[in-house]
């Protein structure tokens, strides 16, 4: 009876373990908001108070945020949140919960259909549920988390599709996938690889031709979305279109080198090839990661070497025992890191978080196969040692990484407790001048000081994408995002970073601390009474 059972009491051991792991210290570690979770909360806050975002469009399929039109589904899977625990930090990051409590379960059932074997599948759930390179993603309001769970699910529907072709089964499988590419953009190019593996079995006669149509209008569907919206924001990340790759091949050039050898093409190819292997490198899998503190971070591992090792005997013993869908879980290890290696804004764990899912189940593989009927004294100390690694990497991110300077900036700490300032200090001054250089302030303080939606959605202006596909607002009530000011005008305040002033104009400015680090300076103009 108690074996019977086993399997599921295991798997709600893990999801429950990875769910306490998920609220530890939840508004903690991140240290703060960060302005894309901050406009997905206050989009979300708007539509349930008015049915409009920000901006005052209905119910849109893009949310214009900061000019890079924002796929809607973490937006909208955020109004429940937001209606139990208000407009705060809390609420936003809720959304990932339950997609936290039923990863491991996803894993384990995708596991089990790829290679039928329970003790395999148990324990790439149980890496699902408490690897950083995964769960550190599911602490903040990410859309990249929530999509790699639903690109998990559509490919255990798309085999159950396989297993028994029916038109309900398909249904599932298509409308799973949809609801990802709403999701994030990397999405778009698991679109192509589907396409090309429901081709295949077209090809193989294993599959009706009615099903890639299916599949083509479903895509088709999502397309018109773009067509609409016109998003510059995936266009402005490839490495191509960066204005630092022409420079590179003009500098190449006019230090004599010749256009056959130095063009778009041949460079492209080799950084896209450079770009790419990196995500299969040590020192991105298990020493540092995400380059941008807010995704990763020297001390965190991603995964643990016992993991990493073990993909290289994974890789061995699928193909050593001929497993029916070796070749499908090597594309789908292959083709994850596509979409962050054809950015120019480097390594990405945010792009290429479904990487994770093919390792805990290539990792899990060779553990199990490597260690059957082995010495029980070497099961224990590999799992020591895998849990004393876990615990480092968990421990430096808990306690250690939200202190560190470089980290607080990258997350945009301080808003919350310049809002408070505002909050106390509005009716004694007229204008509020606020730098702009990291981030944007605007959206901090509609959030903090939950401004009404209806009264912002008259007054709401952003500037065109830069770039970089982001714009600006400059200004909005009493706040202006500028330095530009005159200190001496009666009630006024300039806020500002601590290179924003001259040691000079320092001398009698409040400080805003976070921890021990001060993020803002505030220089107030005199206030005369009557």
């Amino acid at each position: 009876m108690i074996k019977k059972y086993l399997t599921p009491i295991l798997l709600i051991i893990i999801s429950l373990l990875s769910v306490s792991l998920f609220l530890y210290k939840m508004n903690v570690s991140p240290p703060a908001l960060n302005a894309d979770e901050a406009t997905n909360a206050y989009d979300a806050y708007s539509i349930m108070k008015t049915g409009r975002d920000q901006y005052g469009t209905f119910l849109p399929l893009r949310f214009k945020s900061f000019g890079d039109y924002k796929l809607p589904l973490l937006t909208y899977l955020a109004i429940p949140f937001i209606k139990i625990f208000g407009l705060t930090e809390t609420g936003i990051r809720m959304v990932n919960f339950p997609f936290v409590l039923l990863f491991p379960l996803i894993v384990f059932l995708l596991s089990q259909e790829l290679l039928n074997n329970k003790k395999v599948s148990l324990l790439a759930a149980f890496f699902a549920g408490f690897a950083p390179g995964l769960q550190l993603l599911g602490r903040q309001g990410s859309e990249s988390f929530m999509t790699a769970f639903f690109l998990t699910l559509s490919f255990y529907l798309f085999l159950r599709f396989l297993k028994k072709q029916t038109a309900k089964n398909f249904l599932f499988f298509d409308l799973c996938f949809l609801i990802s590419l709403f999701g994030y953009h990397s999405s778009r190019l698991w679109a192509g690889f589907y396409f090309l593996l429901i081709l295949f079995f077209v090809i193989k006669k294993r599959l009706s031709k009615l099903y890639l149509l299916g599949f083509i209008l479903v895509v088709f569907l999502f397309g018109i979305t773009d067509i609409i919206y016109k998003p510059t924001r995936v266009s402005n990340l490839l490495f191509f279109n960066n204005i630092g790759f022409s420079l590179k091949i003009n500098e190449l050039r006019g230090e004599d080198g010749n256009r056959f050898v130095y063009n778009k093409l041949t460079i492209g190819v080799k950084d896209l090839s450079s770009n790419y292997l990196k995500y299969f490198s040590p020192q991105f899998l298990i020493i540092s990661g995400d380059g941008n503190p807010r995704f990763g971070y020297p001390g965190i591992s991603p995964i643990t070497i016992i993991e990493y090792i073990f993909i290289f005997i994974g890789l061995y013993y699928l193909f050593k025992n001929n497993e029916k869908w070796r070749y499908l879980i090597l594309a789908m290890l292959l083709f994850a890191p596509v979409s962050g290696s054809l950015s120019w804004a480097g390594e990405s764990i945010n792009r290429t978080v479904f990487i994770f899912i093919p390792i805990f189940i290539i990792s899990a593989y060779g553990f199990i196969n490597l260690l059957n009927k082995k010495s029980l004294y070497l099961y224990l100390i590999l799992v020591t040692l895998y849990l004393i690694l876990s615990f480092y990497s968990w421990d430096f991110y808990l306690n250690h990484y939200p202190q560190r300077a470089i980290v607080l900036r990258e997350w945009q700490a301080g808003y919350k407790e310049l809002a408070d300032y505002i909050r106390v200090n509005y009716n004694n001054y007229d204008k509020f001048y606020i730098t702009k250089k990291n981030g944007q302030p605007y959206i901090f303080l509609l959030f903090y000081l939950q401004y009404p939606p209806e009264k912002y959605q008259q007054i709401a202006k952003f500037s065109p994408p830069d770039e970089y596909g982001f714009g600006q607002v400059d200004s909005f009530d009493k706040f202006i995002f500028s330095m530009n000011s005159d200190i001496k005008t009666k009630k006024t305040v300039l806020i500002g970073y601590p290179d924003d002033f001259s040691e000079t104009e320092k001398i009698g400015t409040k400080k805003i601390k976070v921890g021990t680090e001060e993020i803002f300076y505030i220089k107030e103009s005199a206030i005369t009474t009557l």
